[in-house]
């Protein structure tokens, strides 16, 4: 505060306020800025989408599961886990990035690193394990066959198999509709085949003959055109979990790249932010 006399009167005033230096971003520190909150925005939007494929995948489609009896990693809850740590780290990002903060910056890299490589983790997990994965659902479509039909293993055997039976457009194991008679040396379908053994579930017919009873005297060879699905159940249950696998381990993979791009970006916005005077 300072003072001044003028014709024996004191005046007082105020010192001139200090102004501290307002950095601006160059061109390249822009960009970078606004190349990030894209990404990060991109990033919470997809992160939204897995989620609800997730969801959806769990709560319509959770007879698949019980193929594996919990043994095996659960695709629609990977895609959940996916889906919201995806979205709750973009959000950080795009936090950071606008409000062009250090913190957030440093939180956001060190989450989407920890992501890169549990991403990164997934998909070595998912192209190794392959095999294995096959040999169980092999050995689980058996034991489920054998089942099948008897009144206590209605949601552990026959409401699967009718499922899968419905969605992949399949019937029986290996051979198709014969894998419900008893014309085989290798009887799959046992307890069905005790009272039912020329009949195929009803499960098994085409979308346009579903009907009651539409299977009667179909668990032959070569059934009547049309009438009941011939492929084997167990090859089309590879092939699915196979085609999704592989499409979770190619999203996986594309993923890490692109993050990369968005660890890069918050490092060197990070970086340069650090360098400027502080602004207020």
């Amino acid at each position: 505060m300072g003072v001044i006399s003028k014709g024996g009167i004191k005046m007082e005033f105020l010192d001139e306020p200090r102004v501290f230096a307002h950095y601006h971003l160059d061109l390249d520190g822009m960009c970078t800025k606004w190349i990030l909150f894209s990404f990060s925005f991109i990033m919470s939007f997809c992160g939204m989408i897995l989620l609800g494929v997730g969801v959806y995948l769990a709560t319509s489609a959770s007879s698949f599961e019980a193929w594996f009896g919990g043994k095996t990693l659960s695709i629609s809850y990977t895609l959940i886990f996916m889906g919201v740590s995806m979205t709750i780290v973009g959000f950080i990002g795009c936090c950071g990035a606008t409000n062009e903060s250090t913190p957030l910056l440093l939180a956001f890299f060190i989450c989407l690193l920890l992501l890169v490589l549990l991403q990164s983790g997934l998909a070595i997990t998912i192209f190794v394990f392959q095999e294995e994965i096959e040999n169980q659902i092999t050995t689980s479509a058996r034991e489920k066959f054998a089942l099948y039909g008897e009144p206590n293993s209605m949601t552990t055997a026959t409401e699967p198999i009718d499922f899968v039976q419905r969605e992949l457009q399949c019937c029986g194991l290996t051979k198709g509709p014969l894998d419900w008679s008893d014309q085989r040396y290798h009887k799959y379908a046992t307890y069905w085949i005790k009272t039912r053994s020329s009949d195929t579930p009803d499960s098994c017919c085409e979308k346009l003959k579903v009907s009651i009873n539409c299977g009667k005297g179909n668990a032959v060879k070569e059934p009547p055109e049309g009438s009941v699905y011939t492929q084997g159940c167990q090859d089309a249950l590879i092939d699915f979990f196979k085609a999704n696998l592989n499409w979770l381990g190619g999203l996986s993979i594309g993923l890490v790249v692109v993050q990369l791009v968005g660890l890069c970006g918050s490092f060197y916005l990070r970086r340069f932010l650090l360098k400027t005077p502080t602004s207020y």
